[in-house]
């Protein structure tokens, strides 16, 4: 590691570290849910300004900026002769929807408290992907030199499937390395598989009325609801879930501890107390208690065990698989949304296969199932070692690359991997409650003294990656 340019770039970075977090803000303030739009606006209005507005970030910074037909855009200082000549970074600008529960600060009133940036988007991704526009910058102005061309992607659809990515893979040419910096620390070479699908009851249900729940696909939620026809005289069922009769009906409120749905150890899933205690009510109707009884097993655990599709591999570990939605079909049947992160060496079609079998088996259809492979970039390419030797010499650790179950833009395209910037110990804090401060969060917060770590090790990690790549 060249250390006069890590000292010069480190003193870059402090002295323009408050003007990256005015520019973070802006676009953090920016309410940017993907959702579906027309030919202008193809992933929804918000979605749309945030793109322009980083795209008239950059330009303010000197980059050449193109828009691919509002699906997402690029900035560069230095192009490559052509993609197959450039080093790649894809951020996305797209946020998960706010949520409930957020006590600093609401979610697109940015604020800076106790060494945190707050804000929907804060940490994902907006965060980063500002913050891989500075590195250039910094390149640029310090005069470093690189082998290959440099250039930033900005997505605007990420959370919601990444029609953006797989729109520009369709009808542009691949780069000759892809850095996405959407994942922890170190070099992540490898994401486990995604299935999404619907558990739906094959006859409407009789006593449960509504059970709409869940904010998006790949959050366990924190709050749920059901109503019951009838009147429970019981109120409390346990520390996360209780009952308010009135009306001839019975509302059943559950909270629980939010996860991102790829790592949903430690979280409560709102859905599973609501269901165990809509169990409890004596109020359901015999088809109506099978239906929830299954749809409770299925959340016991996330490890897919209830639906024949657990298991694990040395390289990535297990699959996990959590409910995250329930809504209530027009006809009165109710589904369960899943969402599945299968270890990379699993047979995604013998997944798809079990949970097929074992919906119909307990009176429910598999619907709306989607699939989508894991990635893995080759873990002997000198890039992984390169850069994972920068990360554990600045950070003073000995951590190898790894596997996540985490779905990035990696999977999307070729020649992919991620590296940084999340993933650094926070020290203990009183600002968030419990279930908040992450990424897909109440109170999402960039941790801002690791983030400007984080910048330092990305910066050089892209040096080294430019000097091992062939």
């Amino acid at each position: 590691m060249d250390q006069n340019i890590r000292e010069r770039l480190e003193a870059w970075i402090d002295a323009h570290f408050d003007e990256l977090l005015a520019d973070i803000s802006a676009l953090v303030a920016i309410p940017s849910v993907s959702q579906k739009g027309g030919s202008e606006a193809p992933y929804g209005e918000g979605s749309r300004r945030a793109l322009d507005a980083a795209l008239e970030m950059a330009q303010r910074y000197g980059f050449a900026t193109q828009n691919y037909e509002n699906h997402c855009g690029s900035a560069s200082l230095r192009p490559g002769k052509g993609p197959e000549d450039e080093i790649a970074f894809w951020g996305h600008l797209d946020v998960v929807p706010p949520g409930e529960g957020w006590l600093v600060t609401q979610p697109y009133e940015p604020v800076i408290r106790d060494g945190y940036l707050i804000g929907r988007g804060s940490d994902d991704n907006k965060g980063p992907a500002v913050g891989v526009m500075y590195l250039l910058r910094a390149f640029e102005e310090l005069g470093v030199k690189t082998r290959h061309g440099l250039r930033l992607f900005l997505g605007c659809d990420e959370e919601a499937g990444m029609k953006d990515v797989a729109y520009y893979a369709k009808n542009y040419p691949a780069s000759k390395l892809v850095i996405i910096p959407d994942c922890g620390f170190p070099v992540c070479y490898g994401e486990k598989g995604i299935i999404t699908a619907d558990v739906v009851t094959a006859a409407p249900m009789e006593t449960v009325l509504a059970a709409k729940n869940g904010m998006a696909s790949n959050i366990v939620p924190d709050r749920a609801q059901l109503t019951l026809r009838g009147e429970c005289a019981r109120a409390d069922f346990g520390e996360y879930a209780a009952a308010h009769a009135q009306d001839g009906a019975t509302r059943i409120e559950a909270t629980g501890l939010s996860r991102h749905s790829a790592f949903p150890e430690g979280g409560v899933n709102a859905i599973h107390e609501a269901t165990k205690a809509a169990l409890e009510t004596g109020l359901l109707s015999e088809h109506d208690k099978a239906a929830l009884a299954f749809f409770t097993r299925i959340n016991d655990d996330y490890l897919g065990t209830a639906l024949g599709v657990d298991g694990r591999d040395e390289m990535s570990g297990y699959t996990t698989c959590t409910g995250t939605m329930t809504s209530m079909t027009e006809d009165g049947r109710m589904a369960l949304h899943l969402n599945i992160r299968s270890h990379i060496l699993a047979d995604q079609d013998a997944l798809i296969a079990n949970l097929t079998r074992i919906s119909r088996e307990n009176g429910c259809t598999l619907e709306n199932v989607h699939a989508s492979k894991g990635n893995y970039y080759p873990r002997e390419n000198p890039i992984v070692d390169a850069m994972t030797v920068v990360f554990n010499e600045i950070n003073g650790s000995d951590l190898p690359p790894y596997v996540m179950g985490g779905g990035t833009y990696a999977r999307k395209l070729p020649n992919a991997l991620g590296f940084g910037l999340g993933a650094l110990p926070r020290e203990n804090t009183t600002l968030f409650a419990p279930g908040h401060g992450g990424a897909h969060q109440p109170d999402e917060g960039l941790h801002l003294a690791n983030f400007k770590k984080a910048l330092l090790i990305f910066g050089m990690g892209i040096l080294a990656a430019d000097e091992a790549l062939a």
